[in-house]
């Protein structure tokens, strides 16, 4: 009998897009114009009424991983009903180290940092945890 070797024995830490944990949360449904977007991913207001495209100046909130999502690398495809977290915290890719506590911006590419330089700050939002290079996850709490 041949066993299963395609996948490891235990489920990682986190993954872009998930909730990070179980505190009240406000979550919103927005359709997606344009292109694809992942999950994990800062959205921005659109061109139509509940419209959503990735990155962008009039920051709506962050897509939520959702299993069934049909696009192809784990995203939402164009005129999918995508999950959006507004409130409440959440796994992303920080774009360079954060510290914990520091407040949070999203670029015009949908990149999350630390607020300063040419980024726009996202009100209310705080980095949970903290990263020491880009690339790596951490918890961002909205509201």
């Amino acid at each position: 009998m041949a066993l299963q070797t395609d996948y490891n024995e235990t489920q990682p830490a986190a993954i872009a897009g998930a909730q990070a944990t179980m505190i009240p949360a406000t979550i919103i449904s927005r359709n997606v114009e344009g292109a694809p977007i992942g999950f994990g991913v800062a959205v921005s207001q659109g061109a139509a009424d509940k419209g959503i495209v990735a990155g962008g100046a009039e920051f709506v909130g962050i897509t939520l991983l959702d299993r069934s999502a049909a696009g192809e690398n784990d995203t939402f495809r164009v005129g999918d009903s995508a999950r959006v977290l507004t409130k409440g915290d959440i796994w992303v890719v920080a774009a360079g180290a954060v510290n914990a506590g520091d407040a949070v911006a999203v670029g015009s590419n949908g990149a999350f940092s630390a607020a300063g330089e040419e980024d726009t700050a996202i009100p209310g939002a705080r980095w949970d945890t903290s990263t020491t290079a880009a690339g790596q996850l951490a918890v961002i709490r909205l509201g």
